[in-house]
């Protein structure tokens, strides 16, 4: 019996030693851990293993419980979980799970429909010249242009992080012009538009539009300028470079062999100089101090105090006035009149002096023509003051017949609008014969020289033409119809 108590005593022993070693046996060989990143958009798994020299399977459904286990839900990486069991890459951290990042809203941006940039842009030829007046610096737009646009902030889309809770996106960020005179926003308020005809400016992160261009000098720092509206320009126009304008030019210094074109008046303070190759075209009209070797062409008058060796013409007339007030070589036309104190000099070089009667002679055909048109008018008034008064007598007789009051009104109704009709044709005559003639005299288009006419001065005037042999003081020069006549001046023609 003592035997069998201990022989359980030595069974339970080993019972327990059994125990003990199984105990040793489920000790883990790796522990799981994570890690989440700030934005919570990542999931980091991270394996430790606790016996080094334990052959250690981590099987991935395990992995997946884990996650599970700690609220990771969304963005679950799978395939790489997958082969990270499968690869045994214990060592490395493994991205377990991925969020979805949220889109932001792109930033409102505005958007300039002209070069808002300060770097000068040079054109080059084929050759690889590089045009250096051809600066494009001026910018023309007209009235309703728009001239930049905004592009709305657009709208983003949220993400959602490893917990599967949404991610906020952050919102684009709105913008508003920056505008100056002459401009203004549309009723949506995304456009900015021009409010006149000008040049829009972009200085200081403003947009502008100026109807006058100023600028100190036209050279090689500007380059040419073609301007929609009024050009000031406070120095001098360079040789080789060239100024239009569809309105006024001012120019407060001088003008070198330049071009020089307006749709208004073109003001020269201290004069040109065309060397030659230089011109000036104005649909108004041109003054400047001296005009020396250049071609000069007004729709207008020209005024100045001295001509040199010039090619001018005036739509109206040319006056020379001042303490010179010279006309010296070249050709001066103009159609109505030229004044000038002096005329050539002493050196007798050829000049030219023309009055251009071209427009004279086509108002005298309009004339003729309007005469002849008004005699048969006249003849036509006649006839229908005479269809008049035989409507009267046919209205009088059929009052006086013996036709029934029914047939007496409907013939009494057809001379009635007839005479209606006359009647309104008699008032258009008498409209076209009110209409003025011209009563233009051809001894109005003249030359006034209140000085000295030199010899070899050549003067046409029309179809005449003359050729000064001697010097000719303080005349008046035209032409009569049947030849030029040269007459002292009288006091009403002193001052043009």
């Amino acid at each position: 019996m003592d035997n069998l108590n201990e022989d359980n005593i030595h069974i339970a022993d080993e019972i327990d030693e059994i125990d003990k070693l199984d105990e040793q046996d489920e000790q883990p060989l790796y522990k799981i851990t994570h890690l989440i990143s700030a934005n919570k958009l990542k999931a980091y798994i991270r394996i430790e293993l606790l016996d080094k020299s334990a052959e250690v399977e981590i099987p991935c459904d395990e992995i997946f419980e884990y996650l599970k286990e700690h609220n990771i839900i969304y963005g679950i990486l799978e395939n790489d979980i997958i082969e990270f069991c499968k690869d045994k890459e214990y060592s490395k951290e493994l991205i377990a799970a991925s969020g979805k990042e949220p889109v932001n809203g792109k930033d409102a941006e505005i958007v300039y429909n002209f070069n808002i940039s300060d770097e000068k842009k040079f054109a080059e030829d084929a050759d690889g010249t590089i045009d250096f007046r051809n600066l494009n610096n001026v910018t023309n737009v007209k009235k309703d242009t728009v001239l930049c646009y905004i592009v709305p902030a657009s709208k983003g889309e949220d993400g959602i992080d490893v917990y599967g809770a949404p991610v906020s996106y952050k919102k684009g960020r709105d913008v508003s012009f920056n505008y100056g005179k002459n401009t203004y926003i549309s009723e949506d308020g995304l456009q900015l538009s021009a409010s006149i005809d000008g040049c829009v400016e972009f200085k200081n992160q403003k947009v502008y539009v100026e109807d006058v261009y100023k600028v100190n000098n036209v050279d090689i720092s500007t380059g040419n300028i073609d301007f929609i509206g009024n050009v000031v320009i406070n120095g001098d126009v360079k040789e080789g470079f060239s100024v239009t304008a569809k309105g006024d030019i001012k120019i407060r210094g001088m003008v070198e062999g330049a071009f020089i074109k307006s749709d208004g008046d073109v003001v020269i303070g201290k004069g040109m100089n065309g060397m030659s190759k230089g011109s000036i075209y104005a649909k108004g009209n041109i003054t400047s101090k001296y005009i020396e070797n250049a071609s000069i062409e007004s729709e207008k008058n020209i005024y100045a105090e001295a001509l040199i060796n010039s090619e001018v013409k005036a739509g109206d007339s040319i006056i020379i006035k001042g303490s010179t007030s010279t006309i010296i070589g070249g050709a001066t036309t103009a159609k109505n009149k030229i004044y000038a104190k002096t005329i050539g000099n002493k050196t007798y070089p050829e000049t030219n002096i023309i009055i251009d009667l071209t427009s004279y002679y086509e108002e005298q055909k309009h004339i003729e023509k309007k005469k002849r048109m008004n005699r048969i008018l006249k003849e036509e008034l006649l006839e229908k003051n005479n269809k008049i008064k035989e409507i009267d007598e046919k209205t009088d007789l059929i009052i006086n017949s013996s036709l029934d009051s029914k047939n007496k009104n409907s013939v009494q109704k057809q001379l009635m609008f007839t005479k209606i009709k006359i009647n309104n044709e008699i008032s258009e005559i008498k409209r076209q014969l009110q209409e003025d003639i011209s009563t233009d005299n051809i001894a109005d288009h003249k030359i006034i020289c209140k000085g000295v006419l030199y010899t070899n001065t050549r003067i046409t005037i029309g179809w005449f033409k003359y050729r000064a042999r001697q010097d000719i003081s303080y005349s008046k020069i035209y032409n009569d119809g049947n030849d030029i006549v040269i007459i002292p001046l009288n006091p009403s023609d002193i001052e043009p």
